[in-house]
């Protein structure tokens, strides 16, 4: 007969180590040092009511928990145009302002002492426009021709980096310095030949209701940016860098909740409804942001090189009294935390709450 013998293996563990108190069991790692929230940082910002982009920015953080999220608290005050935050800036009765290009060069180049610390994007354009009926399609066209502009502003700027770039000696056009209303009346009197805006007006004078007025032959954009005390920075850097962080979550709800930002502001930035829609959707921010980190903050080749050109021009045509090298206002550390990405699974876009 056939015997199966069945055997059984039994692993011996091994014992834990007896405990100093001399009994065994597994060793308890010791707890995970509690997590220290950082101390809440008050800021002073400022933003202009007459500045698109600029004041959703401003809006979203003053009527958000935003800031209270990455331990910031602020002071944020509407004033009425950029002139108004600039000087703020200089007077020290902010740290922190929402300024177009232009006037970031004229803060620094005359008393303010900063850092760039976020891009913005497009605050509209700047066009070059004749009339609907008229025969000039190209800007070599208006050799010989008057184009009205607002002398020592944006326009200029702009008008003169497409000569250049067209190769076109700028003593070739007659410039006219008028502001407002009216270089629209001279265009369409005749007395001139094409006009340099600035938006809204031009999406003003593009639209085809009730009848479009303009074309434009050539544009550029303006871009927006926050500027902030080197002070501030060099005393608050960790701040600052959790600040980068709030302006991604600032730019998700913005675009996420135009018609509600666009309610704040409509009643008091002297823009009709349908133009503020117009001309905030050609910024990228606004129009296509849809997780926390499609907002691209950090300052691209484009908008430094746009600041360069400012600041040569601000600087020959005096008004600025000091030229300087722009590279200097912008901070690495910063830039590199713009550029990187938050956790998406750790992000809940509904943390950000309306106050």
């Amino acid at each position: 007969a056939l015997v199966v013998v069945i055997g059984v293996i039994i692993a011996i563990q091994p014992k834990d180590p007896p405990s100093q108190s001399g009994q065994t069991g597994p060793i308890e790692s010791p707890p995970p040092p509690p997590i220290v929230a950082p101390a809440v940082v008050d800021l002073k910002i400022a933003f202009p009511q007459k500045g698109l982009i600029l004041n959703h920015f401003g809006e979203a953080l003053s009527k958000t928990n935003i800031l209270e999220k990455n331990y910031l608290s602020a002071i944020i005050t509407a004033l009425d145009n950029e002139t108004d935050v600039r000087t703020a800036l200089i007077n020290k009765t902010a740290d922190i302002g929402f300024l177009s290009d232009f006037q970031v060069i004229l803060a620094l180049g005359v008393d303010f002492n900063g850092v760039v610390i976020s891009n913005l994007g497009s605050l509209g354009r700047i066009a070059l426009m004749v009339l609907t009926d008229s025969p000039i399609e190209k800007i070599n066209e208006l050799k010989g021709e008057k184009i009205a502009l607002t002398f020592n502003s944006v326009e200029h700027q702009a008008l003169l980096e497409w000569l250049k770039r067209e190769a076109i000696d700028v003593a070739d056009i007659q410039l006219v310095n008028l502001e407002g209303q009216q270089k629209l009346d001279d265009l369409k009197n005749g007395q001139i030949s094409a006009i340099v805006e600035t938006d809204p007006l031009v999406e003003s004078y593009l639209r085809p209701r009730p009848q479009q007025i303009c074309r434009a032959i050539y544009d550029s954009h303006r871009y927006g940016f926050v500027l902030c005390s080197k002070e501030l920075w060099l005393r608050e850097p960790k701040a600052i860098l959790r600040l980068i962080t709030g302006l991604k979550e600032a730019a998700l709800f913005i675009s996420t909740n135009k018609p509600q930002v666009n309610n704040w502001i409509k009643d008091y930035c002297g823009i009709e409804e349908d133009l503020i829609w117009g001309c905030s959707a050609i910024n990228l921010i606004y129009q296509s942001t849809r997780k926390i980190n499609d907002p691209r903050l950090f300052l691209s080749d484009v908008s430094i090189g746009n600041l360069k050109n400012i600041n040569a021009f601000t600087f020959a045509q005096k008004l600025i009294y000091k030229s300087f090298i722009v590279g200097n206002i912008i901070i690495p550390e910063i830039q590199e935390e713009a550029q990187k990405e938050i956790d998406p699974q750790k992000y809940d876009p509904k943390s950000v709450k309306i106050k």
